[in-house]
Formats: C-alpha cells, sequence, structure tokens
C-alpha cells in the first residue's frame, strides 16, 4: 500500500514539475530540460518543407525500384542497417510494391553499383530496370550529411521517377539534426508511437543517440510526405 502511495505521489510531482515550467517557460530551454527529464515530447515538431511533387502519382506507379543508398563521401561508413529501414519505412506506406535493387544486381547491369540523385543517369538505366523487374518507377536516395555521434544528424536527398517516361513525380531534400529541438522531439515523438524497438529501452533518448534509430524516423518523416492520391 505504501508503494501505491509512493508511486502516485512520485506521478504527482512529475506533473507538477511539468506544469510549472511550461506556465513560467520563457523560451525553448526550458522544455528541453523538461523533456529529457522526464522523457516528454513538448514543443513543436519537425516539419517537412523542402519537398516536391506533382499533383498526384501516375495511376499506372504500381511497382517501384528502389535503387541502392548513395553514399558519397561516406562511402567507407556500412549504412547497411540504415538502408534496411528506409525500404521497410517506404513499404510501410503500402503505395506502391517496392523492389529492392541490390548492389551486386546494379553492378550486373552497370558500370556503378548506386547513382546520386544529382548525376547523369545512364541511357538504358530504366528501359533496363524495367526489363530486370518490370518496375514503373524508380527511387533514388542520397545522403548528403551524416553524423554518427552527438548530436546524431542525417541529410538525405531523394526523389521517384516515372519508370516510362523518366520525369520526377515526387522529391525531398531535408537535413535532420538531432540537436534541433524540434527534430528531438518528432524522432521521440515517433518512438513513442509509431515504432516498436527491437529491444525496448526505458525511454526514447535512445533514437537521438544511435543513427541506425533515428534512420527509421528520418525515413518515415521523408516518405509520409508522398501522396497517396493518384491519377
Amino acid at each position: 500500500m505504501i508503494q501505491i502511495l509512493e508511486g502516485s505521489k512520485e506521478r504527482l510531482l512529475k506533473y507538477i514539475a511539468i506544469g510549472f515550467a511550461l506556465f513560467f517557460s520563457s523560451g525553448c530551454s526550458t522544455l528541453n530540460y523538461v523533456n529529457q527529464r522526464y522523457d516528454t515530447t513538448l514543443g513543436k515538431k519537425r516539419a517537412i518543407a523542402n519537398v516536391y511533387q506533382e499533383e498526384s502519382l501516375p495511376d499506372h506507379l504500381q511497382r517501384v525500384a528502389v535503387l541502392p543508398l548513395y553514399r558519397g563521401r561516406y562511402d567507407y561508413i556500412d549504412m547497411t542497417i540504415m538502408e534496411e529501414n528506409f525500404i521497410a519505412e517506404l513499404t510501410r506506406r503500402n503505395l506502391f510494391e517496392v523492389v529492392p535493387v541490390t548492389k551486386e544486381a546494379m553492378t550486373d547491369m552497370f558500370p556503378k553499383e548506386s547513382y546520386s540523385t544529382v548525376e547523369f543517369l545512364p541511357t538504358k538505366l530504366l528501359s533496363k530496370l524495367h526489363s530486370a523487374y518490370d518496375i514503373d518507377g524508380v527511387l533514388m536516395v542520397d545522403v548528403n550529411y551524416f553524423n554518427a555521434y552527438q548530436p546524431v544528424g542525417l541529410g538525405i536527398k531523394t526523389k521517384l521517377l516515372d519508370g516510362h517516361t523518366g520525369k520526377i513525380v515526387w522529391a525531398a531534400d531535408e537535413l535532420f539534426d538531432s540537436s534541433n529541438p524540434p527534430v528531438n522531439n518528432a524522432a521521440r515523438k515517433f518512438y513513442k508511437t509509431q515504432s516498436v524497438l527491437q529491444f525496448p529501452l526505458q525511454n526514447t533518448q535512445s533514437v537521438i543517440h544511435s543513427p541506425n534509430r533515428f534512420s527509421k524516423y528520418v525515413a518515415n518523416s521523408i516518405f509520409s510526405t508522398i501522396s497517396l492520391q493518384k491519377y
């Protein structure tokens, strides 16, 4: 009985502390302290802004090939788990059938295992992928910024091509820095509400300490901007 009362008292004090912190807060620093101290996600959340999309996705976009992650100057870093997270989060959207293309398959068909979203692509890239996988679209993802240590950060540039015309139908270019309170809040909110950790931890702070877990939030945020509508 005493333990129950002590637990209730502790929770009550926690809520009172949060209430006073919010009431007397004059800036982001107090909210940031409260979030860290009590594992809350109060305050603004990161919104994706730098996105392009046509009014609707083409109706024939039923199967999309996802090319290997382009790592650029971070090519020496193993990003296998991050790449798997991007595939998983895109698949969760259920927009189309996702067809991952392996590095081995790419080098069998082309001179390189991956291509950047900003470089000239082989003239037969779309036709070869269509022949091999019967795809209607191609998704490319670049890592243009990566910081594995606190504050964890990840910059992503991605675009979706119509597999028949080569036209860009959706694109995004965003930088996620976990030292930014809205990013920090959004990442931890994602793990509170939408993601199940393989090894559940006591609080959500682990997401801003782990590049792999952080990449799952980043992928979810970016792909959530793809419209469900088609024409």
